[in-house]
């Protein structure tokens, strides 16, 4: 063996380590790439009573734990009257009562009020009353699914879809018609 062999034997193997290494960066890279190229949407889950649901977060605006409601007369019963928050003035709507769902927490305007979601759309902002503000969480969006038929003709049309999340089955609540201007469809 001549004194060159030995350093041409380390600088190949060292080329093939370096070929080696960048064909699992690449095949890594390629994982990762897949990976992400699944479409997600982020919902916050809340409770109303036993059941789950959700909306979508990018609708949300903010939570909020402690707030006063002025009442206003003569407003459908599920409109609980309205907030000011930091100088915008925002309608409270109790989405159980709207959705004919039984809530385990009773909304009293005398008392402590239970959690809010304030969410908007391109019309409206109001915060929703809520028994539980539960986690946020990404879902495949290809897992939505459409609504039970089973609801009611009433609660269906509050109820844009529906998701399993660690085996529950989540309500998404479809904020376009909860947010629907009174006296809207006449």
């Amino acid at each position: 063996m001549t004194p060159e062999q030995p350093a041409m034997l380390a600088m190949l193997q060292a080329q093939h380590m370096r070929e080696v290494l960048k064909e699992r960066a690449e095949s890594l890279a390629q994982v990762g790439e897949e990976a992400s190229a699944v479409e997600t949407v982020g919902l916050l889950l809340f409770r109303l009573g036993e059941e789950w649901y959700a909306v979508g977060i990018d609708r949300v605006r903010e939570i909020l734990n402690e707030y006063e409601v002025t009442r206003i007369p003569r407003v459908p019963d599920f409109i609980l009257g309205v907030i000011n928050v930091r100088g915008e003035i925002v309608s409270v709507t109790d989405i159980a009562t709207l959705m004919r769902v039984p809530s385990r927490t009773e909304v009293d305007l005398d008392g402590v009020l239970p959690s809010a979601v304030i969410v908007a759309n391109e019309s409206c902002v109001s915060a929703i009353v809520v028994d539980e503000i539960g986690d946020i969480v990404d879902v495949p969006v290809d897992s939505l699914e459409p609504p039970l038929s089973t609801l009611d003709k009433t609660q269906g049309e509050y109820i844009a879809g529906s998701v399993y999340i660690d085996a529950r089955l989540i309500g998404i609540a479809n904020l376009d018609k909860v947010l629907e201007p009174i006296g809207e469809n006449g």
